[in-house]
């Protein structure tokens, strides 16, 4: 008996010390996250923003090659002018993360799995971290990704969120039904923008449009021209996001 209990407290031991160290991994795509807010040129940590009135708060993710200047950081920066604080967390700062998509071959190689199950995890730590700082405004949070952060933004089922962007992803995967469709409540404002001959989906089993998906979901899609996977070089994805942001915002 005795031998027993000691080894249900070594396993126990076991359990507290893995959820720590994996609670301590997550917590590194928000430590070292970039945080725009409005009139600010330049990032800083989301931990070190205090403000004296609410403010509504967007998350944006990254696709599968971590944080790219040129397209999420401008859409960030973009987003921030119109008066959000907007938070990019950094998957790719994780413990042993490495890329899941090779850009030359534009598309997926299955070098790590996890990403999509990773990609909620920092969801669900920044949100938690969110409703920790008395300047967010809860009722306003929402949720944007590109491609992979495009993916997990279609697959998010997260409670708290206002609204969901998805850029660059088609809610179709016909090899993989766990990443087809989209699982957010039906009555949630959702927007998608994707070029209509993106190379990372035309002809490929991920080609589609994430409308066909919608099932009767609060929807709107924005098909643009062209075969640019980035979708912030288009002035009718800027327009739309902000339009998009503006309708849902709760004043």
């Amino acid at each position: 008996m005795n031998a027993l209990k000691f080894l249900l407290k070594l396993a126990l031991a076991f359990s507290l010390s893995t959820r720590a160290a994996f609670a301590q991994d997550t917590e590194l795509s928000w430590r070292k996250a970039q945080a725009f807010v409005p009139g600010a040129l330049f990032s800083t940590s989301p931990d070190a923003l205090s403000f004296e009135k609410k403010l509504p708060v967007l998350i944006y993710l990254h696709g599968c090659t971590g944080i790219y200047p040129p397209h999420d950081v401008a859409w960030a920066k973009d987003i921030a002018k119109q008066g959000f604080v907007v938070v990019l967390p950094d998957s790719m700062s994780r413990n042993q993360r490495i890329s899941n998509c090779d850009p030359v071959k534009k598309g997926g190689t299955n070098l790590f799995p996890k990403a999509y199950e990773y990609r909620q995890q920092e969801i669900a730590y920044a949100l938690e971290q969110l409703q920790k700082k008395p300047w967010v405004d809860q009722r306003n949070i929402f949720l944007m990704g590109h491609s992979e952060g495009g993916i997990a933004t279609a697959l998010s089922e997260h409670s708290g969120l206002r609204g969901l962007i998805i850029s660059g992803w088609t809610c179709k995967n016909l090899n993989n039904p766990k990443f087809d469709g989209i699982r957010a409540s039906m009555n949630k404002p959702i927007l998608v923008i994707a070029s209509l001959e993106d190379d990372w989906r035309k002809g490929k089993t991920t080609d589609g449009r994430c409308v066909d998906s919608a099932e009767g979901r609060n929807l709107m899609q924005i098909d643009l021209q062209g075969r640019e996977h980035g979708t912030y070089n288009s002035p009718l994805a800027r327009e739309s996001v902000a339009q998009f942001l503006k309708k849902n915002t709760i004043n």
